[in-house]
């Protein structure tokens, strides 16, 4: 029987190729990053769209609850699920809008801003070991290169999806 194999697949050369891929080594670092963070985020009883959650409050401000879930893009039931652990611990409120009483505004607490401020340094700790080996120019030519990847794929799935209006007008 005759087989197919080259040398290359035979000396290890797809397995060697396969280590150094960049969308694999891009997807095996992801998962470590994520496993460190997730770490981070837990040790303060945070998930990590929690902490996502409090720094848009923190950032922007108290926000409606639509505009919150639309923002982090999550459905409005999961965002429930979100909010209530983070209201019961006293790290945001909810309140109804006095113009829209439908309208509910969630705030970041000083509680929660205390907690948040405490699993931001975790954070970046994790992140400053994650990224150790690395200089100063080496960590900003990473960011630099993941900011283009990031921007590329946002790019892409536009033109892959236009919305509704785009393709009624054609």
């Amino acid at each position: 029987m005759t087989s197919n194999v080259t040398s290359t697949e035979t000396s290890g050369g797809v397995l060697e190729e396969r280590r150094s891929s960049p969308g694999l080594l891009l997807a095996l670092l992801g998962q470590e990053a994520m496993r460190r963070l997730r770490e981070a985020h837990t040790a303060h009883n945070l998930k990590p769209r929690q902490f996502q959650l409090l720094g848009l409050l923190h950032d922007h401000g108290p926000m409606g609850q639509r505009e919150l879930g639309q923002t982090m893009g999550v459905d409005p039931s999961i965002l429930v699920t979100l909010l209530n652990p983070l209201e019961g611990d006293g790290f945001v409120s909810r309140e109804r809008a006095p113009e829209d009483r439908r309208r509910h505004v969630v705030t970041l607490t000083a509680a929660g801003q205390r907690h948040f401020d405490s699993a931001t340094r975790a954070q970046r700790e994790a992140e400053h070991a994650l990224f150790a080996g690395l200089d100063d120019d080496q960590r900003q030519q990473l960011r630099s290169a993941l900011v283009a990847l990031r921007d590329n794929l946002a790019r892409g799935r536009e033109d892959a999806c236009p919305p509704p209006e785009a393709t009624e007008a054609r």
